[in-house]
Order: structure tokens, then sequence, then C-alpha cells
């Protein structure tokens, strides 16, 4: 195990991103210490803890440092480059307004189309018209579920846009781990794998409620 740190810049290095986690929080929790230098690492991992703990910013305080620390390329295909996954519809509208608060306290210059994190909601009530702004200008995190992955999946044309897919996270492991959506994710997730240019791979970050026997 990792021994506790004061910061996250000091575990994950120093970016907007983590800056302003250490100006918002007094120091890391020990599911996000523990996690942190395995997901930068780029193991798959998988966080069990009980709620209240910092699982969720566990995973997305890594990618968003990543994706802040990476210089954006005008050259790349536009494409997503983090799918957040979750049984339950609920679950994305919230993390959704969760995330723009500090996005628009990590990036206040940036409006939210002009952001260099950009996120995106998409499930079955998502509006056609905002499908097509997805498809054209997809965003940088992609928030669905498994059944709207397994359509886009089976559209041709947005192979290319999920093949730019780095991390993938998925919540509520607990809750699909014995069940046929389950399986419908798992299977799902390895045509995404397909999709993947080698010699790229996904990183995936599960997120589980305490769970006996582990």
């Amino acid at each position: 195990m990792f021994p506790m740190s004061d910061s996250a810049v000091s575990i994950l290095g120093s970016s907007a991103v983590t800056r302003w986690f250490d100006a918002r929080f007094p120091e890391p929790s020990p599911a996000q210490v523990a996690a942190w230098p395995r997901i930068v690492g780029g193991e798959n991992v998988l966080i069990v803890s009980p709620t209240g703990t910092g699982k969720t910013l566990a995973a997305f305080l890594a990618v968003l440092h990543a994706l802040a620390a990476t210089p954006p390329n005008p050259d790349a295909e536009p494409g997503v480059r983090c799918l957040y996954l979750s049984p339950l519809r609920a679950l994305g509208y919230d993390l959704e307004k969760n995330l723009a608060g500090p996005l628009r306290e990590i990036f206040p210059e940036s409006t939210p189309d002009r952001s260099p994190v950009r996120v995106g909601l998409r499930n079955g009530d998502t509006r056609e018209a905002e499908r097509a702004r997805q498809f054209a200008a997809p965003p940088e995190i992609l928030l669905t579920t498994p059944e709207s992955l397994g359509v886009m999946l089976s559209q041709s044309q947005w192979l290319p846009r999920l093949a730019t897919v780095r991390w993938v996270i998925v919540d509520e492991v607990h809750a699909l781990a014995e069940n046929k959506r389950g399986t419908q994710l798992a299977l799902a997730l390895e045509r995404l794998e397909a999709c993947q240019a080698p010699p790229a791979r996904l990183q995936r970050l599960g997120l589980s409620a305490t769970v006996h026997p582990l």
C-alpha cells in the first residue's frame, strides 16, 4: 500500500486540476492515495470502498489531470477520450452537474464549449440534435450507460469516435457483476477494445461499493 501524502500534486504531478484539488481539500482520502499511483502507472484498477470515501474523484481526478496536462493536438482525430458507464441514468445526470462546477473553477477563462475538457451526457433520453452535436464535436468525457454504448458500437460511423477512448470508468460494478447487463457490458468493452489502434489499449477503472466476499 502507498503511504499517505498531503497533496494531489505530490502524487500525480502539477496541473491546473491537481492544484485545484489541493486548494479545495485538506488531503486526499486513503482510496485516492491508493488508486492514483496505479492509475498514473497505466494499471486497470478496481476501487472498492464505502460511499463517501472519494471513489469517483479518485478515478476522475487522475483522468482530468492527464487531459489537462496533455497539450491539444490540432491534427488528432476527433473522438471521446474517457467513457463513464453506469447502470443508473440518474448517476450520469448527477455526475454531469458535479463535474460542471469544478471544471468552471479549474478553467475559469473557458466557456463550456471551449473548455480543454468538455463533458457530454448520452442515454436513451438524449435528443437527436444533441447526439448529432456529440458526433460532430465529441466531448473529451462522455457519460453514458451500457445500453447506449452498445448502440454506438453498432453504428459504424461512431467507431472512429470511440477508437480514441483511453479510459473507461465503470461505476456501480457490484450492481453489474452478477447479471445480464454486466455480461452485455463485458462484451461491449471487448468490442470497444477491438476499436483501438495497436498498441493503444483501454485503461479500465471500476468503482464499487463494499462487497463481501471481495
